[in-house]
């Protein structure tokens, strides 16, 4: 007798083995297809909010609320603001490192205020 041989004769699948392979794979195909779904949707989300962009925002305007508490504190002893961005600058332990690229602060000497040249994070 052959080896593929099953008893009664019969060789290779019924229908209702090929029936049952036919589901196992279209319910299998139908979490791979929303797998994919997902992950692409979740990508987009990613990609639209930006989380890094406006991690990075979040902390150049905290070293820009530190500079601005040394501008004032500066006011407060001799009087009146910094005569120009150098001083300010001077006034930390070391230049401050901005994380948006081409981040920098823009000084008015007039009034004392700063402000950042990159204050969105869609181009951060």
């Amino acid at each position: 007798m052959s080896a593929m041989r099953r008893v009664g004769g019969q060789s290779g699948m019924g229908l209702i083995e090929v029936a049952i392979v036919l589901v196992v794979m279209g319910v299998a195909g139908f979490f791979i297809a929303r797998y994919v779904g997902f992950t692409a949707s979740t990508v987009k989300t990613v990609q639209e909010e930006r989380p890094l962009a406006h991690t990075r925002l979040a902390t150049d305007q905290a070293t820009l609320a530190t500079l601005r508490g040394l501008v004032r504190t500066y006011q407060a002893q001799h009087g009146q603001p910094p005569a120009d961005k150098a001083t300010v600058l001077g006034l930390l332990a070391g230049p401050p490192r901005f994380q948006c690229t081409g981040n920098d602060v823009a000084y008015d000497p007039a009034t004392g205020d700063l402000r950042l040249l990159v204050d969105d994070a869609a181009r951060c």
